[in-house]
Formats: structure tokens, sequence, C-alpha cells
């Protein structure tokens, strides 16, 4: 009996790598979790464990160091603390970790720190956990009744409907960040004056944070949340450096709505960017891009945007309309100059005219704006640059949209600023100089010729 147990010793210890040489592998030294909102569970982050060698490898140890505010899921189990977990050899095994951050009571995000402990033939290595809990200010079915002021102390967490009454004026002041959850939206039937800065940006977008899978951020997913309803007769609305991204719809502007932007940007939908509908609305100096459908979709009303980027190299499918879509070109004034429109589709779109009426004597115009296809100016189409690939910055691989001129890039001297807004800021939207290029943003130091 004694020899037979000895046996099955010896076979045991043969399996397994036991010198204190042989150590698991990491697939990162710190695991960063990033920002996350206090008392919100947050998404979950994995790592793998690596054991490079031909035998297996016993893990005596996987804890959490103090086990406060991270918990952990090794190879299928939950908990902050593990013995003997075994890797077979050359395999591996992730280990997942989440964590609900107590609200700090302070202004800005606090940095939050734990290790991961790996005791592994009695040597223990660590992997630093990071994160950054920020305390939010919770919205939720939040009907304003009277003017109100959002600040940029703390970032609002919305949830379902953020609803400005008639004759109420929400103000968001620079550096502000309205985050939204799932299906919550903002619908304005008062004033919305969101006041940004280059420096201070207001910044609308969902609240999921990290990554969909791998390196896919959630920044450049859309559908996270509704946007943003101008209701019928909301008047004197102004936005200036405000992003505004992820939504499901975009921006929406009923009859008699209008809206003013400046130096703005407006990003990443699952529908329409823009859809407008018997409205007023003014872009200067924006960038428009990456929509399911068209950039902007327009069915009466009055339009005129000048230095605008209108981008559309949506990730997730083929838009289904043209970057520009007119339903009603019989009733829509459009006035399009020194802009940019590129992307997937056709640049243009225009719905069915009664009694054979031709595009020539609509008031549609675009001005010196540059076209990634071909085509000839007429009476609507006006010192246009046709067929030039603007060469703007993005990367569909690496999911990276500036949009900013490249050193070679066409569009740079090519505006007509004659033909500009008097509203039009010297500087775009990041703060450097707009000069005479075509679209939202001026050449930098990298992009001059």
């Amino acid at each position: 009996m004694i020899a037979a147990a000895t046996a099955a010793t010896g076979c045991i210890e043969d399996g397994f790598e036991t010198s204190p040489s042989a150590q698991p592998a990491f697939s990162t030294d710190t695991l960063k979790l990033g920002e996350q909102f206090a008392d919100e569970p947050s998404p979950t982050f994995a790592m793998k464990i690596y054991n490079r060698h031909g035998k297996q490898l016993n893990l005596q140890s996987v804890r959490m160091r103090s086990g406060k505010h991270f918990r952990i899921n090794v190879d299928g189990m939950s908990g902050t603390a593990f013995a003997n977990v075994e890797i077979r050899p050359n395999d591996s095994i992730y280990v997942f970790v989440e964590t609900t951050l107590p609200s700090t009571g302070l202004i800005g995000p606090q940095d939050v720190t734990d290790y991961i402990d790996v005791v592994t033939n009695g040597v223990s290595r660590s992997v630093v956990v990071t994160a950054q809990s920020t305390d939010v200010v919770r919205l939720k079915r939040a009907a304003l009744s009277a003017d109100m002021t959002l600040t940029a102390e703390r970032p609002y967490l919305i949830y379902d409907t953020l609803s400005v009454s008639p004759g109420v004026t929400l103000t968001i002041e620079p550096g502000a960040r309205l985050l939204f959850h799932d299906k919550a939206a903002m619908v304005v039937h008062g004033i919305l004056r969101s006041s940004g800065t280059a420096e201070a940006p207001v910044t609308m977008r969902g609240d999921r944070t990290g990554s969909v899978v791998a390196d896919i951020s959630f920044e450049v997913m859309s559908n996270q949340w509704e946007g943003i309803r101008f209701a019928k007769g909301s008047a004197g609305n102004e936005m200036s450096h405000t992003d505004i991204a992820n939504t499901c719809q975009g921006l929406r502007l009923d009859s008699l709505a209008d809206l003013s932007m400046t130096n703005c940007r407006v990003t990443n939908s699952g529908t329409v960017l823009i859809t407008a509908d018997a409205a007023t609305m003014t872009a200067a100096g924006c960038e428009l891009s990456n929509a399911a459908d068209a950039i902007i979709l327009l069915s009466g009303g009055k339009y005129r945007l000048d230095r605008c980027t209108l981008a559309n190299w949506y990730l997730f499918s083929f838009p289904s309309m043209a970057i520009v879509q007119i339903q009603d070109p019989q009733t829509t004034e459009l006035d399009i100059t020194n802009s940019i429109i590129y992307g997937r589709g056709i640049p243009a779109g225009f719905g069915p005219m009664d009694d054979g009426e031709e595009i020539t004597s609509l008031p549609i115009y675009f001005r010196r704006c540059m076209f990634r296809y071909g085509g000839e100016d007429d009476e609507n189409f006006i010192g246009c640059i046709w067929d030039t690939d603007p060469m703007l910055q993005y990367s569909l691989t690496e999911y990276t949209f500036p949009y900013t001129p490249l050193p070679d890039s066409p569009a740079i001297d090519a505006a007509d600023p004659a033909l500009d807004l008097p509203q039009l800021p010297a500087a775009d939207m990041r703060g450097n100089p707009r000069g005479a290029t075509l679209g939202a943003y001026g050449a930098t130091d990298e992009s001059e010729n």
C-alpha cells in the first residue's frame, strides 16, 4: 500500500511544473478599467494567465489583495480568492474583473488601485488593477418646469427622458458631460443653450465605458441612447462646441423648430444623423458624421451649412440613403457652402418632384463643395470640386475618425471665405486656425503643406 501511494504521488508530481522558475505569463501587467461611475456596476474586463510550459501549472493562490472594491472570476469561479487553480500545458485561463465603486463625495475622478496576487511554486507575482471612480448626478424622468443650468462639476447620468418644458431654458456650461442610459433621450419644448469651448466642450453620449469586444470601444458604437428631439415650435436653440455621439436617431427637428450650431460634432447614429421637417437650422464649422442612413434628411424648411464636414464611413452597414437626402425638394431651402461631402453612398439624393419639375428650378445650392463623386456645375452646384478625394484622416480598421485633413489634402486653401457665414469663428472646434480649408477643421502643423 505504501509503495502504491508513493508511485501515485510520483505521477502527480511528474505532471506539474514545480520549480520556482516555472511561472505563468500574464496578458497584461496592469488591467485598466478606466472611469467608472460611482454606485454603478462596471462592465466586465478580462485578462489571461498563460501556461507556456510543457507540464501543468498549479496556481496555489489567486486573490485580490484588499478585496474591497473589485470582484474577480477565475476560470469560471466567482469571488475574491481562489486556491489550487490548475492550467494545462500550453493553455490559458481567463480572469474577469468587475467593480462597483462607492461614492466619494469628491469632485473629479478618484484613483482606485488593487492587485491580483498570484502565487505559483512559492513565488508571488502581481497584476495591478486600476480604475477611476467618478461621482455623478442622476436625473430620472426629469421634466424641467423652471430654468436650469448644468455645470462641469460632476457628470449627469440621465435615465428615461430629460424634458425641457415650453418657456423653460436649459443652459449647459462649458465642460459639462451628459451621459445617457439605454433608451434615454432629451426632448426640448423650450430652449436649449449648450455653450462649450474648444478647451472645455460639452459632451453628450451614452453611459457605456470600456470596449464592446477586443479593441472596439463604445465610443464608436451607435444606438446607445435615443438622441435629442426639438419639438414643434422650439425656438432659439443654440449649441457651440458640443459633441453628441452614439445615438439611435441623432437630432430631430420638428416643424417650426430652429437650431443654430457652431463648431459642433454630431456622430454615430443608428439611423439618420439629423432629421428636420419644416424646420430651420444653421450649422457653421460642424462635423456631421457616420450614420446608418442619411447624414441629413430634410423635408421642407430652411437650412444653411457652412464649413462643415459631412462624412459617412459608418462601420456597421452601408448607408441606406444619400449623405444629403432631401425628401421634399419643392419646399426645402438648402445652402451648403465651403463644405466636404464624402463617404459611402451618393452625396445628394432628391425625392419625387411633381409635374416633372427639374432640380435646377429649386432653391437648393451647393457652393464651393468638394465631392468624391464625379459631376459638373450647374445652377445648383456652383464652383464645386468634383471627383476629388479630400484626404481626411480616418481608419476603418483602427476605428478612428478625426476627419482632419492630411498633409496633401486638396481641401487645404480651397475654400472661398467670401461665402462664409458672419458667425463662423476664426478657429475650428479643436482650437486650430481655420484658414481657408474646406470643411470643419483647419490645417494643423501635421497637415499643412
